[in-house]
């Protein structure tokens, strides 16, 4: 756990906000809008659940790799080059609609987020200190959010009024804008300032990390929870296009909504951190996406589906602020990235598994009711899934406790006066 004294962190510039809210741009309409392109292009619920896992894979598990290069040679040239290359991926996806390539790209654009991630969340460490770092964490994530805001508006603009079924050619004029952003974020990237490595000559060993007894418990429950939570993955796409055939429309107005509430969580659940703990928001942030599968089981039109991204919106907000915090909190200060990798590689694996066996069971044992009572059964299992795995991190360590940091103050007015 590094305390390092309020003067050590770095300033935020507009440099670092600007990368933020065009990357977060991009990587929302890329969260909201690959899946159902997939769908659109023909691929079925089991390639589905195949595409899905192979991007958690390949998204999650190669940030092992990329995070030891980033603790050993900074974050910044990681964070240009996964942009860029994002960029590219998605302006190739606008010529090209056959199944097999479609699904090949989404996987090449979720390896581009393996190379940003690790980077991305270690360089947030370089502007926060032990007491400030949920604030800062939560500032920085939440006017980042802003982007993604942005982007939903936009995309419902284009589409409000469009006519007929969403079809592939949808989706183009909404390639072109992430791939455009993806771009400006990585030109962007190239003036933010960071601390320096100092792990240039050193090698990893797994082993160091894995010790960690702390990290070793919260790695295995999120494992646990990672499984029941991406269940759910191949089977929200189908609801939307399949069951109630949303237009582009509906999934910007409702993905504004649930960027809404996730930047309003990220930028007050920060601050509420550095008070109660990281563990309090950790919990609420896991047990709060238990009621988003439940809900799109009961969906009749796209106001219930937006209730559900709002709720969902919660409690990505609350994740994204306490995951990076709470993991920061317990890594040497030049393994940042590692920890962070680490943790995402076991996520990208129980993402894999569940991913695998929503579309698995779906459409194996349950179809016999028909396809969409078995895409029903599926939301149930996740919800159950979500729920008892979730209770999990109520025993997880605290990282942080609040009477340090009044310790902390006392000790440091007592030493300048």
């Amino acid at each position: 756990m590094s305390e390092e004294s309020e003067d050590l962190a770095l300033i935020p510039s507009r440099a670092l906000y600007g990368t933020g809210v065009t990357g977060m741009f991009a990587d929302s309409l890329i969260r909201k809008y690959l899946s159902f392109l997939a769908v659109s292009v023909g691929i079925s619920v089991t390639q589905m659940s195949y595409l899905r896992a192979a991007e958690g894979v390949s998204g999650h598990m190669l940030q092992l790799y990329w995070g030891q290069l980033v603790d050993r040679k900074g974050k910044r040239v990681f964070i240009a080059l996964g942009r860029f290359l994002n960029g590219a991926i998605l302006g190739m996806l606008i010529f090209v609609q056959a199944p097999a390539w479609v699904m090949a790209l989404i996987i090449g654009s979720a390896i581009c987020g393996s190379i940003v991630r690790p980077a991305w969340s270690s360089l947030m460490g370089d502007y926060t200190t032990y007491f400030t770092r949920g604030t800062v964490i939560g500032k920085i994530n939440a006017l980042s959010q802003i982007g993604s805001l942005a982007a939903m508006f936009i995309a419902f603009i284009l589409s409000f009024n469009q006519v007929g079924q969403t079809t592939y050619e949808s989706f183009k004029l909404i390639l072109a804008l992430s791939s455009g952003m993806s771009i400006a974020s990585g030109l962007m990237s190239l003036f933010i300032r960071e601390k320096p490595s100092n792990r240039d000559n050193m090698d990893l060993d797994l082993w160091t990390v894995l010790r960690d007894t702390r990290f070793r418990r919260y790695l295995l429950t999120n494992l646990l929870y990672g499984t029941g939570l991406a269940f759910a993955w191949p089977l929200f796409p189908f609801v939307i296009v399949d069951r109630l055939s949303l237009k582009i429309w509906h999934i910007a107005a409702y993905s504004f909504f649930s960027a809404a509430t996730s930047m309003f969580t990220q930028r007050y659940v920060g601050s509420l951190m550095d008070k109660i703990g990281r563990r309090p928001i950790v919990v609420f942030s896991r047990m709060i996406l238990t009621l988003g599968p439940i809900i799109y089981i009961v969906a009749t039109n796209w106001t219930h589906i937006a209730a559900a991204e709002i709720l969902l919106g919660l409690g990505m907000g609350a994740w994204m602020s306490s995951g990076p915090t709470y993991i920061i909190d317990l890594a040497p200060v030049e393994m940042r990235a590692t920890y962070l990798a680490v943790n995402t590689a076991a996520f990208g694996l129980s993402s894999f598994i569940g991913n695998l066996l929503g579309g698995y069971i779906t459409y194996n044992f349950l179809i016999t009711g028909g396809i969409l009572q078995g895409i029903n059964s599926g939301l149930m299992i996740s919800a159950i899934l979500r729920f008892t795995t979730g209770l999990l991190f109520f025993f997880i360590h605290e990282t942080f406790q609040p009477h340090a940091k009044a310790k902390f103050k006392q000790e440091y007015c007592e030493s300048a006066g």
